[in-house]
């Protein structure tokens, strides 16, 4: 899906009146038009909020979450439990094994929201919808027709009925990313 690119600026994507999460939104789910993904994506939005040092807004996938979604019975509060938990329980790394222009770009690069995109076959003509979240308590849902372009993105900041459980689990995960991250390479 989308670019290879592991870190992908936000600049020139719509943000539906949202700012930089409504930027991080369209983004993600431009990424995914006219496909159906069998599981579902975590995308990251790096300094999105307007904390220091000053926001240079981008996107950076978690990469192929495939194994955990079987391993959770395919059940998206389980999955999104597990990966936190996961990140939680993930090592300290010893940062001096790392380079000082990674342990910089660690401290400037903020985890401020994350995006998951996934197919719900139950929400009729949209095969294809996603909730962002950042730190601040922000949340947006987003939604792309079955065969929609990215000028079909639709977003909003009114969480969907009975989506309140995921949206606080969704944002558990970038709690615990932040977190970890803080902890292992410190703030900016």
């Amino acid at each position: 899906m989308g670019t290879k690119d592991p870190i992908r600026p936000l600049a020139g994507s719509p943000d539906h009146g949202f700012g930089f999460l409504g930027r991080l939104m369209h983004s993600v789910l431009a990424e995914y038009a006219g496909t159906v993904p069998l599981v579902p994506y975590l995308h990251l939005g790096q300094n999105t909020l307007p904390n220091p040092p000053f926001p240079m807004p981008a996107q950076v996938p978690f990469g192929d979450l495939s194994e955990g979604w079987r391993e959770c019975g395919e059940d998206l509060a389980m999955f999104l439990q597990a990966g936190a938990r996961a990140l939680r329980n993930q090592a300290i790394p010893d940062i001096s094994s790392f380079s000082e222009q990674i342990r910089l770009l660690q401290r400037v690069l903020r985890f401020d929201s994350i995006v998951m995109v996934w197919h719900d076959p139950g929400r009729t003509a949209f095969s294809l919808v996603a909730l962002a979240v950042d730190r601040a308590g922000n949340a947006l849902a987003g939604r792309i027709p079955a065969d929609g372009t990215a000028a079909d993105i639709e977003i909003t900041d009114e969480e969907p009925t009975g989506d309140d459980k995921i949206v606080a689990l969704l944002r558990d995960v970038l709690v615990a990313q932040y977190e970890w991250t803080s902890t292992a390479f410190g703030l900016p």
